[in-house]
């Protein structure tokens, strides 16, 4: 006759179903691991993370905090819900509330009743009440680089020591996932400052066109954005936008220091800078897929363009983009021999040229956005932050 279990374990039968119910969970981190370990791209991992969590621990809602050590704050990085609108810009000192406690300690909270908790500040948003909360720590090479926090365990009172233990695995992996797309990022922010200040020097050989490639980088961007293009997207667009001109370095003092209009010869040897600066570009590999960009920003859409004559959307879109941002600079902006033209007559020409030297959907974003009041230098700062990473614009 079989003997009895001891008092207080588990029968058999429960601990092989917990034993498959924990190599069950396992896999599943594993999985999502593998999931989040597979992008670079750190919006995808911060999104694809409070995804899983939540639906890993049964959480209502979710945020993600990352650490500005600079300001000794943490911030929303991301955050779902539905009041994650209105609260996605609030920002945390070190230290308070349950979420800043947890990032100068580095140990998890389990709280089951917030109210009662003396850490809990209270919510952000009125129509929003948080029973219970869940925050783990995200550590990578030895730090605290922010805070996972899950809000109102779902179909039960609070959240439990399984969640807890379930998402301090699923943190490890999360943290790590996060830095290297956050290291990714800053190897691209240093190339991109390093490509704009090589063709802004380049710039400064031409006295009369400072801040040309700075505001064309932002116009373009604000038509690539209205466009709907990709983070990804625009980040290429703002490095073909950086070195429309770079061939410039290839056009003699004589012409590009001109005080009057040039005359044809030295016209065909301005254009030249079209070509030169594909040359450049393509020396480099991982530039050589801009080259059309730098090519064809001064092509036409009825053909009647440089250097190759191309029409319609034969012409790449960032060129197209280009093309427009470049126009609308060069004729608002002062050259010794003319005035620059105001903002609104320089818009009507570019809209009265769509079909004929400009892209008509180009042409349309660049209408809306002037219309709005949004093709403005301040806006493509703002745009060109957000695309930097800078924490307040995220």
């Amino acid at each position: 006759m079989a003997s009895a279990p001891p008092s207080g374990s588990a029968p058999p039968s429960e601990g092989a179903a917990g034993f498959r119910q924990r190599l069950a969970e396992y896999e599943t981190l594993l999985e999502i691991g593998v999931e989040l370990a597979g992008t670079l791209d750190r919006q995808r991992v911060l999104e694809l993370a409070l995804q899983h969590a939540e639906r890993l621990c049964r959480a209502e809602t979710g945020s993600i905090w990352e650490l500005d050590e600079e300001r000794g704050e943490l911030f929303f990085r991301v955050v779902r819900g539905q009041v994650a609108g209105r609260i996605r810009g609030l920002r945390v000192p070190l230290g308070t509330g349950i979420v800043g406690a947890v990032a100068v300690s580095g140990e998890p909270a389990l709280v089951t009743d917030a109210e009662r908790d003396p850490r809990w500040r209270g919510d952000a948003a009125s129509e929003f009440h948080t029973r219970s909360v869940l925050a783990v720590p995200l550590v990578a090479r030895g730090r605290v680089i922010g805070v996972l926090q899950l809000l109102n365990a779902l179909d039960r009172e609070a959240f439990d020591a399984d969640d807890l233990r379930r998402l301090r695995l699923f943190a490890g992996p999360l943290a790590h996932a996060l830095e290297n797309a956050r290291l990714h990022e800053a190897e691209k922010r240093q190339f991109i400052d390093t490509v704009t200040a090589l063709a802004e020097a380049v710039e400064k050989r031409d006295p009369y066109t400072g801040g040309h490639i700075r505001r064309v980088v932002c116009y373009s961007l604000l038509l690539g954005r209205e466009l709907g293009l990709e983070r990804s997207e625009l980040e290429r667009l703002w490095v073909g936008a950086a070195l429309h001109d770079i061939g410039k370095i290839a056009i003699p003092d004589a012409i590009l220091r001109k005080e009057s209009p040039l005359d044809d010869e030295e016209r065909s040897t301005m254009e030249r800078h079209a070509l030169e600066g594909a040359e450049i570009v393509a020396r480099v590999r991982s530039l050589r897929p801009l080259v059309p960009v730098v090519r064809n920003h001064h092509e036409r859409i009825d053909g009647n363009g440089y250097p190759d004559h191309l029409a319609g959307e034969a012409i790449p879109l960032a060129a197209r983009i280009v093309a427009v941002a470049d126009t609308y600079d060069a004729m608002t902006s002062d050259r010794p021999y003319r005035r620059g033209l105001d903002p609104g007559v320089a818009a009507a020409e570019i809209i009265g040229q769509a079909g004929r030297q400009h892209a008509p959907e180009v042409v349309a974003a660049f209408a809306r956005l002037y219309e709005r009041g949004e093709l403005t230098l301040a806006a493509g700062e703002e745009l060109l932050a957000s695309l930097s990473g800078h924490p307040d614009t995220d």
